[in-house]
């Protein structure tokens, strides 16, 4: 009788484990799509156009010292008082994003943003690896905060062989040429030529 009990209540055992399975997988599933959506809905327009595209770079500019540390350096901290939010997009979708540096209407330098923070925390642990390539020569903090609003790390920084107009470049937004009245401090986000960037690994 106890071999019977057993035999009739297997089929609902398994069917149940089932079900629940089921259930797990349902909740998987939901908490995946509920993490895409709220990535998603932390970029929006531009920073969502440039998760969907690899051949994109951001367009800044730097002083003269600092593009010198550029080269001279394997990795280097710069920092923006603006607030990066599509670069940090970019960065999170691709893992990089290219950079170049004007001077100014002249595009003369390029490099790698390879890791970036919006409005660093002090007391993060992820926050010495930004101090560390801050050069010892850097006067950005005796006139800012040491890691401002927008603080990131580019590697691979090199001297272009052919400085060119910044006209030359192509806006993300609109696919039209970076204007030559472009001086605001924001960066512009813009298609890459190919070539600039061809001999970093």
């Amino acid at each position: 009788m106890g071999d019977s009990d057993d035999s009739s209540n297997q089929p609902e055992d398994s069917s149940l484990d089932q079900m629940m399975q089921h259930l797990e997988e349902a909740k998987e599933r939901t908490t995946s799509s509920s993490s895409r959506r709220r990535k998603q809905s932390q970029y929006s327009g531009l920073a969502q156009k440039i998760r969907k595209h690899r051949s994109v770079a951001v367009l800044t500019k730097n002083y003269s010292k600092r593009l010198e540390e550029l080269v001279e350096y394997d990795a280097i901290t710069h920092r923006s008082s603006s607030t990066w939010t599509t670069a940090e997009s970019a960065v999170d979708a691709h893992g990089s994003l290219p950079i170049y540096y004007r001077t100014e209407d002249t595009v003369t330098h390029a490099g790698i943003i390879t890791d970036i923070v919006i409005e660093p925390d002090s007391e993060s642990d992820d926050i010495e690896k930004f101090q560390k390539h801050i050069s010892e020569n850097d006067t950005y903090s005796e006139y800012n905060e040491e890691l401002d609003t927008t603080t990131y790390i580019v590697e691979h920084g090199h001297k272009l062989d052919d400085p060119f107009p910044m006209t030359d470049l192509k806006k993300l937004s609109d696919n039209e040429p970076v204007s030559a009245g472009f001086w605001r401090g924001a960066p512009a986000y813009v298609f890459q030529r190919e070539r600039d960037f061809q001999s970093i690994p």
